[in-house]
């Protein structure tokens, strides 16, 4: 998984382009690209990477995302087994800040779209009554063409720049620097660490994938990341356990073993530390809600 820029095709009859995609997994590298995207994944569960923030993800997740912030999905191991139950199917619309014309949406009646866009270079994950109302939308633009399609995209868009139930993903100072970012050197450290978490990972392997020492290698990760290397995998390990926790079969020692912690102590500490909840807890309220 290298992260790279990625070209989005495009399309000689509208401004915007727009996809529905039904696969078996999601197969995209970590990637950036100067369009914005907008994103409805209606069936699909896994990690979410957006920029230096990790996170899972799960059926209905819809994301705003603006210029240039690395990010990607990543499914969970269930849909690389080839099982028909486990696909994807998603919902893209891509679009330039100038798709419009250059000043189109500096017009008055349309500024406020422009809180969207600052919004947007955290990555925001809408939430609540907006996503209830919003994720339609994002449907009815990639299902329908022509003027309505035109007329869908502007109502959606003075729709998301209104949203009150949200939720900021990735840090600004990372969003801001997020141009210095050496995608491709980083992208071999994250995608070693979502395939090996489970297993023991130490600074030195992770330095030797992009052939630095171990000092080089933690000032590197920490200056992209803006946060350490062990940071970012007790995140991954974390938000994995969090899904294991609906597994009334595993206890809890048994999840964190599975997830790549030998010591269950300190297993207990970092995932209080991640969730402000014991895994104990977590488990109680995720039943709870599941019930």
């Amino acid at each position: 998984m290298k992260p790279k820029l990625e070209k989005i095709s495009p399309n000689l009859f509208y401004s915007f382009a727009v996809k529905r995609e039904i696969t078996p997994y999601m197969d995209y590298p970590l990637h950036y690209h100067p369009e914005h995207e907008i994103i409805f994944v209606e069936k699909s569960r896994g990690l979410r990477v957006m920029g230096d923030n990790v996170a899972r993800f799960e059926d209905g997740d819809l994301v705003f995302i603006s210029s240039n912030l690395p990010h990607v999905w990543k499914n969970d191991k269930e849909y690389y087994a080839g099982n028909p139950e486990f696909y994807v199917d998603v919902y893209v619309i891509h679009f330039l800040p100038d798709a419009l014309g250059d000043s189109f949406f500096d017009l008055p009646e349309l500024n406020h779209i422009s809180r969207l866009f600052e919004l947007g270079q955290q990555g925001v994950s809408i939430l609540g009554a907006d996503h209830a109302r919003i994720s339609p939308m994002v449907k009815a633009v990639c299902l329908s063409s022509g003027f309505d399609r035109l007329i869908n995209f502007l109502q959606l868009l003075d729709a998301l720049s209104k949203i009150k139930e949200y939720e900021l993903l990735s840090t600004p100072f990372y969003a801001k620097n997020i141009r210095k970012l050496e995608t491709d050197r980083l992208n071999q450290v994250i995608d070693y660490m979502m395939e090996n978490y489970r297993h023991e990972i130490t600074l030195d392997q992770l330095a030797s994938i992009i052939d630095m020492n171990k000092a080089s290698f933690c000032r590197y990760f920490k200056t992209r990341v803006h946060k350490t290397c062990t940071q970012f995998l007790n995140e991954i390990r974390i938000t994995q356990a969090c899904k294991l926790l609906l597994n009334q079969a595993l206890n809890i020692s048994e999840i964190g073993y599975e997830v790549g912690y030998n010591n269950i102590s300190h297993f207990n500490r970092q995932f209080k530390l991640l969730t402000g909840a014991s895994a104990k807890v977590y488990r109680k309220q995720l039943l709870n809600i599941a019930n």
